[in-house]
């Protein structure tokens, strides 16, 4: 079985993979950041409605 160093340019590779993860890194943690949000608040509704029965 012959290397792949010869099939695929692993520099042009890892170049643009690294170029599309810087753009999309940004709204990557927005979402994140928004589901986080989601989380925290339902957590805090439900320990609210808890701690009233």
């Amino acid at each position: 079985m012959g290397s792949l160093q010869g099939v695929f340019d692993w520099d042009f590779f890892w170049g643009t993979f690294g170029f599309i993860l810087q753009l999309v890194a940004p709204f990557l943690m927005l979402v994140i950041a928004i589901f986080a949000v989601g989380l925290l608040l339902v957590a805090v509704v439900n320990a609210v409605r808890n701690s009233r029965n």
